[in-house]
């Protein structure tokens, strides 16, 4: 049940342990109070949060209810009556196994309480699945009786004890079944615990790694803050690397689970931790079938749907810790016996991760390619420490340079860009065999892209490939086409990168500009043959239509290439970012907001831990949409989130275009403070290589200096910035157009009309069709283009349309229209500052203390407006406007007007 549909409980129940609970504890409660219902039951998995709510609940009754509490134990589990022993103690023995007297006796106990009080009885059980058969009973029958109410938490393996499962079945209880909690829930779990800024994509993946409980969740949180994986930068908490799932919680979580087990069920788990997925015969034959059902049923182990059954454990949070615990000597043991029985190689790449991570912890041997290709899985799922093992273990001096590069790839994971470009510097050119000739080259042409290497420079250094390779050649004659074949290949390739990451087509190679390329991409025809260099191609084509302005074309050809990239293989997955922001670029430019939203959110799901190193790139484009939507604060809270998550890592160097666009929020917001720490973060970052980005990010500075020093420096410099793009640059072009028109420059409107067929999309087709109604200046025509940006979401040029009509309404004397289309205007303002999870803008100072309407008042005195055109404009009366200045006045401890203006500049 999602707390959102309900009340929350009262004040001393909240927190971040009843997350997603509130729902429970009211209806837990009422159904308590009524007297259709004589328990409430609670169950769920370990850790879900039974107790917590339990708790809540008794607190929620505690001046209504006399409390009575029992505790289920193991160890008491086959005891009869093992449980109400203290209640007991003076029963005869020869009546200790007579449920009649245990009852009587019990309940005498409970009347003396209940007479304290003088308020009904509740029993409190908590771990209800461990009672006895017997002491359920006797709870049964108290409250069937009506002598007391029941409050039950039960996990969902073993479960319910027979008797107090009856209840539910006769319709007397009210039976709740927790769930996991959704990512949303995640989410509010998390602003309760560390505050509302957390960067999405780290919340996305404790969420995973929890499995949405509540217990693991916090362990998590903890041992991840203890060990520095999950810290805070400028107010923002992200992840810094993969999640340490073998904390000293979590471990202590782990622990205790496993105390509950037998020695053949611990055997069994622990052999699934350390070879995970594995097969289920294989363990059964180690162990035995109804040991593993047991597991299973329990939710400690899930079975797969292969042909083969596989076992996985059921929490995959689960396996660092239990592998610790599991002693060397004790592992090695494991493996051995399991290697007896295995008749081949695990088939899935993930299997063999395990095994080859599993052998090399036991001190075992492995082959130098295996080594070499878990090295490579683990790289790419961002396993760092194993991927630099598994290499650095590599004897084949052949091989030994694809190990390196590996490790290279490592340090590109954590943006030590130095540190791989020393690696992969020093084997360039060097190779013995083809393998080692080629491997880490294109890692090394986007390192040194990332170190603010220029493109001619990387593709002159690529030339020297071609010696290397003829120097092969020469060493081995009857592989010498090969050779050459491949190093030219590999030489295209790294042009094609160099140039698809600048944003550029011309190099010092004498390639001419724009080619016959852009004919043909869409069609896939005269495309290279080579997988890798048609997707850079491909990606260059993209970037190329976008600045043009054919954002459909943009995303047909950065889809293709990323297509192309995946017949690749492994070459190009540190490339996986680059290629998803070239696809979804085109959809926020050109206002395809649906289409951005699902690119972007199947990204975050489909890469994992990868978010922690490519991940500022998602909040880039999510919160440049939003900006573009006119929806500035909520753009500022998401670009200031991606800009901290970019300071982690910035393998493609967004981050100056991130601070540009942040700046720009702010400045439309008008927080001048935070817009200076941009500005000063823009000012100090390595521009963007692509041209592109780069255009647009400068474009995005002067919007923003407009906002808040000189318009007409502004509009002069966007002017500039638009005709310096040429005539090819049509959709670069637009965008200082729009900048301008946003500005309040309505001769931007000429030129966007002139631009409209060479540009496609849904925003610019809103932006221009409202440029054609400004020419005309016809109100209608200005009311029609308004609700052509509402279709679009463009809730800032959809204002400023109403704004425009209800002018020409003004002129005209309509009077009843102007009324219309500036209630029309407001609710577009009141849509792009209302957007749930917006930062309120009040937050930057002192007019935090102020209500929504008393800061649009203030914000119109502030801008000079008397109390009667700021009661034209809000559509209220003079007098409504006079009271909440005045409440303003005194909430903020000011005298009037001019002290509202000085506040406002100083904030």
């Amino acid at each position: 049940m999602d707390s959102s549909k309900a009340a929350a409980g009262s004040r001393e129940t909240r927190g971040a342990g009843l997350t997603g609970r509130a729902e429970d504890l009211r209806a837990a409660a009422e159904a308590l109070r009524g007297g259709m219902h004589v328990a409430v039951l609670l169950v769920g998995e370990h850790g879900i949060g039974k107790s917590t709510l339990m708790e809540a609940v008794a607190t929620e009754l505690r001046d209504e209810v006399t409390a009575v509490r029992l505790h289920g134990s193991p160890a008491l589990g086959n005891v009869p009556y093992g449980v109400l022993a203290p209640y007991i103690v003076e029963l005869p023995v020869e009546e200790a196994t007579s449920q009649l007297a245990v009852l009587r006796t019990f309940w005498s106990h409970l009347e003396a309480q209940r007479r304290v009080t003088g308020q009904p009885l509740l029993l409190i059980v908590d771990d209800a699945h461990d009672l006895d058969e017997a002491t359920a009973s006797v709870l049964v029958e108290l409250a069937a009786a009506g002598w007391a109410k029941l409050l039950v938490s039960a996990a969902v393996r073993p479960g319910l004890p027979t008797p107090l499962l009856e209840l539910w079945f006769e319709g007397i209880a009210e039976r709740h079944d927790l769930r996991p909690l959704t990512l949303e829930q995640t989410q509010d779990f998390l602003a309760e615990r560390l505050g509302p800024q957390v960067l999405p994509s780290a919340a996305e993946m404790l969420w995973h790694a929890s499995a949405g409980n509540p217990l693991l969740l916090t362990c998590l949180i903890d041992d991840a803050r203890n060990d520095g994986t999950l810290k805070q930068h400028n107010g923002v908490w992200l992840l810094t690397r993969v999640l340490n799932s073998h904390g000293e919680r979590l471990t202590d979580v782990v622990r205790r689970q496993l105390l509950r087990l037998s020695a053949d069920e611990r055997t069994a788990l622990n052999l699934v931790a350390l070879s995970e997925p594995v097969s289920r015969k294989l363990v059964e034959a180690m162990v035995d079938e109804d040991t593993v059902a047991g597991l299973v049923e329990q939710e400690l182990l899930r079975v797969t749907d292969a042909a083969e059954p596989e076992l996985r454990l059921w929490h995959t949070t689960y396996g660092d810790t239990l592998r610790n615990l599991v002693s060397p000597a004790r592992s090695l043991q494991l493996r051995q016996g399991l290697l007896r029985l295995m008749d081949r190689e695990p088939a899935s790449a993930e299997g063999l991760l395990r095994q080859v991570s599993w052998s090399l912890e036991c001190g075992m041997e492995v082959g130098d390619r295996q080594l070499l290709r878990a090295a490579a899985l683990a790289s790419g799922l961002f396993e760092d420490d194993l991927a630099r093992r598994a290499a650095g273990q590599v004897k084949d001096p052949d091989l030994r340079m694809a190990g390196r590069a590996i490790v290279a790839r490592t340090y590109y994971n954590t943006a030590n860009h130095a540190a791989a470009r020393d690696i992969l510097e020093a084997d360039f050119g060097r190779g013995g065999t083809v393998t080692g000739l080629l491997s880490g080259t294109l890692l090394w042409a986007a390192v040194l892209t990332a170190l603010g290497h220029k493109p001619a420079e990387i593709v002159r250094r690529s030339e020297e490939l071609l010696a290397a390779g003829e120097r092969l050649a020469g060493e081995r004659p009857a592989e010498a086409d090969g050779i050459r074949a491949a190093t030219a290949a590999r030489v295209r390739s790294l042009r094609a990168l160099a140039r698809a990451l600048a944003g550029e087509r011309e190099d010092d190679d004498g390639a001419e500009p724009g080619g016959s390329f852009s004919a043909t991409a869409a069609a896939g025809e005269g495309l290279p043959d080579n997988h890798l260099e048609r997707a850079f191609e491909l990606a260059l084509e993209a970037e190329q239509l976008l600045v043009r302005g054919k954002t459909e074309d943009a995303y047909a050809a950065a889809t293709q290439g990323i297509e192309a990239a995946g017949k690749a293989d492994e070459e190009v997955s540190f490339l996986t970012d680059f290629l998803a922001v070239r696809a979804a670029t085109p959809m926020v430019h050109g206002g395809n907001w649906s289409g951005a939203e699902g690119l972007l959110g199947g990204f975050s799901a489909s890469y994992g831990a990868s978010l922690i190193a490519f991940g500022g790139g998602v909040h880039t484009a999510a919160g440049i949409m939003l900006l573009y939507q006119g929806r500035a604060a909520e753009a500022k809270k998401t670009l200031r989130v991606g800009l901290e998550a970019l300071r982690i890592a910035d393998a493609q160097q967004l981050f100056a275009l991130t601070a540009a666009m942040a700046f720009a929020a702010a400045a439309e917001v008008g927080a001048k403070s935070k817009a200076a720490g941009l500005l000063a973060d823009y000012e100090s970052a390595r521009p963007p290589a692509s041209r592109y980005l780069r255009t647009l990010a400068a474009m995005a500075v002067v919007y923003g200096k407009g906002r808040l020093e000189d318009h007409l420096d502004a509009i002069g410099e966007l002017r500039r910035l638009g005709e310096s793009t040429g005539p090819e640059g049509a959709g670069l072009e637009f965008e200082s157009l729009a900048w301008r028109l946003a500005l309040g420059d309505k001769s931007a409107a000429a030129r966007l009309r002139e631009l409209e067929p060479e540009l496609d999309g849904p925003r610019p087709a809103a932006v221009c069709a409202y440029a054609a109604a400004l020419g005309t200046g016809d109100a209608g025509e200005l009311l029609t283009a308004a609700k052509g940006c509402e279709e679009a979401e463009l809730w800032g040029f959809a204002a400023q349309a109403y704004d425009d009509a209800a002018a020409a309404y003004r002129e005209t004397g309509d009077t009843l229209r102007e009324r219309v289309a500036a209630a029309q205007r407001q609710r577009c303002r009141d849509r792009a500052s209302s957007t749930p999870g917006q930062e309120a803008e009040a937050q930057d100072g002192a007019l935090a203390l102020l209500t929504r309407r008393e800061r649009d008042i203030v914000a119109r005195a502030v801008r000079g407006l008397s109390d009667r055109q700021i009661a034209a404009e809000l559509q209220v009366s003079v007098r409504t406007v006079e009271g909440h200045l005045y409440r303003s006045y005194a909430k903020l401890n000011i005298k009037g007007r001019e002290d509202l203006r000085r506040l406002s500049a100083d904030d």
